[in-house]
This record gives C-alpha cells, sequence and structure tokens, in this order.
C-alpha cells in the first residue's frame, strides 16, 4: 500500500540525522565493551549479536561481570546504554528506510511501484525483530547466565538474518533506483537541496567521529 508523506524528504534528512546521531554515541559507548575471557579483552555488539555457539554468549556476557573494577561496571553501564540507546536508532534508521523505499515507490510505475511499497512496509518487521532482540539482550545480562538451548539459539540465528537482511535487501535496491534516477536525470531539481542536507550531515558525522577517536588515543596515550 502506497501512502504519500508530506514534507517526505524533510523527514527523511531528520531521521538519518538522527541515525547518524545515535549512531555516534553507540560506537563510544562500545569502546568499553570489555569481558573476561582467558584473558581481558573488547568485543563489539557484532559478538553478541552473532556469537559462535550458545556458550560463546554466555562467555562473553558472564565475563563481564568478572572483570575487576572499575572495569566491570564501565563495561556493564555502558552495554545497558547501548541498548537504550538502540532504542532511538530503531526508529530513525528504519524510518529512514520506510521513508526512502516510500518516495521511490510514488516515482515507480507498474511492478516497482508496489516492490517498493512492499521494502518500505517490510521496515516494520525488522523493527519489531530489532525490539525483541534488545528485550532479549537486557533479560540475558546476568552474572549467573546459562548457555541457551540450540533451539533458542537457531531461532536467534534467523531473527538476525531476516533483522539484518530486510533493511540490507531493501537499501541496496533503494539506492540503485536513486543512482538510475539521478543518471538519467529524473529527479525534482527541490531534491537537490535535500542532498546536500544529507552530505553535510554525513560530512559532520565522519569529522566529529575523526576528532572524538584522536581525543580518545591522546587520552589513552596520556594515561
Amino acid at each position: 500500500m502506497q501512502i504519500h508523506i508530506a514534507n517526505g524528504w524533510v523527514l527523511f534528512c531528520i531521521s538519518f540525522g538522527l541515525m547518524l546521531a545515535t549512531t555516534f554515541i553507540m560506537s563510544r559507548l562500545s569502546r568499553h565493551f570489555y569481558t573476561l575471557d582467558v584473558g581481558v579483552r573488547r568485543f563489539s555488539i557484532m559478538d553478541i549479536e552473532w556469537p559462535a555457539s550458545p556458550i560463546e554468549f554466555r562467555n562473553l556476557v558472564a565475563g563481564m561481570f568478572q572483570l575487576p573494577e572499575p572495569k566491570r561496571a564501565k563495561a556493564i553501564s555502558s552495554f545497558k546504554k547501548h541498548l537504550m540507546i538502540d532504542f532511538l536508532f530503531m526508529p530513525a534508521v528504519y524510518g529512514s528506510i520506510f521513508l526512502l523505499c516510500m518516495k521511490i515507490s510514488l516515482k515507480m510505475s507498474t511492478f516497482g511501484t508496489g516492490f517498493f511499497a512492499f521494502l518500505a512496509w517490510a521496515q516494520i518487521v525488522a523493527f519489531l525483530l530489532d525490539i525483541i532482540e534488545n528485550i532479549f539482550l537486557f533479560k540475558k545480562l546476568k552474572p549467573d547466565l546459562q548457555a541457551f538451548s540450540k533451539s533458542t539459539y537457531k531461532a536467534m540465528q534467523l531473527l538476525e538474518i531476516i533483522k539484518w537482511g530486510l533493511p540490507l535487501f531493501s537499501v541496496i535496491c533503494a539506492f540503485s533506483a536513486v543512482l538510475y534516477f539521478w543518471l538519467n536525470g529524473l529527479y525534482d531539481k527541490q531534491s537537490l537541496t535535500y542532498a546536500v542536507v544529507i552530505f553535510v550531515e554525513i560530512a559532520l558525522f565522519m569529522v566529529i567521529s575523526r576528532f572524538a577517536g584522536g581525543t580518545s588515543k591522546k587520552k589513552k596515550n596520556s594515561q
């Protein structure tokens, strides 16, 4: 089902900017993801979302509670904050994809119209799965965590495949369509303004991320 969204590109720029802002915050928090697994080591959110086995998942989570203080409190606090910020990231990223696919759907004809409308509404499924995943991770964040069953592990893998697959496939299709429109001059000249806004948002994100990364390195070297 197609819907016309007034000021769609304005909303896209806002949601895209929020996505970049929350991405920056989560990347900063992930710098404190440490666990005790033989030795103290860093891990990423992807290690949690795509563990090699139920035992590896348990070791990563339980290992955070076995760290010496103050690293233990920092790691657990950062992980919880990361999950909380993710609840802001979700509507931003899935909303951006929804808006983009719906705008493209309105420009398409015949098959493309229904196809991109379907991709837009499919983001609701990915959004709900992401919420389920975060609730699951919150419940598993405890020191006496036991390895979950193989069926739960397989269900978690299926959830991740759908959650990541739908948005990634939608983004690839959407940007392919946008590139086609631009190369063939099939675009509204007003959209150039929004393209500049998006470019500025990305540039600011990269500059701030680079500056923050350099500052962190200096602090670490001075310690």
